[in-house]
């Protein structure tokens, strides 16, 4: 409940001292038991109240409905979030994964190549060492 709320509940608690005490005083002055007129201010206080009461009930309904829509928006918004963040980690994961396919790939063809110049190389070495023992 806000600020304005509150000062409203406290006026209206206000009020409501205020009439029964001037009720009770009113009444102790005047022995005689209550007349139409003070029946028809009471029944008109009353309605009032009931009307106050109803608004401020009214209001509180609102807000309430208020809140609830706010809270829904940002469960909405939330659920975005966690949908984009899921998205995002998905596309990290797959850069990392093709980073390391593309050097892995790189590495095989390096290894290979390699391995070819071993051999050729071990031919030659061969070759030299026969050509050697030959003469």
């Amino acid at each position: 409940m806000g600020k304005g709320n509150q000062i409203e509940s406290r006026v209206l608690g206000f009020v409501v001292t205020a009439v029964v005490l001037v009720a009770g005083c009113h009444q102790q002055s005047v022995p005689e038991p209550p007349n139409e007129r003070q029946a028809r201010l009471l029944a008109a206080q009353s309605a009032d109240l009931q009307r106050q009461l109803a608004a401020r009930q009214a209001e509180i309904d609102a807000l309430r409905l208020k809140h609830a829509k706010e809270l829904q928006q940002r469960d909405d918004e939330l659920a975005q979030c966690r949908a984009r963040i899921e998205l995002l980690q998905k596309d990290i994961e797959k850069g990392i994964a093709e980073r390391v396919s593309g050097v892995t790939t790189a590495l095989l063809e390096e290894n290979a190549r390699l391995r070819k110049e071993i051999e050729r190389l071990r031919a030659e070495v061969e070759r030299l060492k026969a050509a050697a023992d030959s003469t």
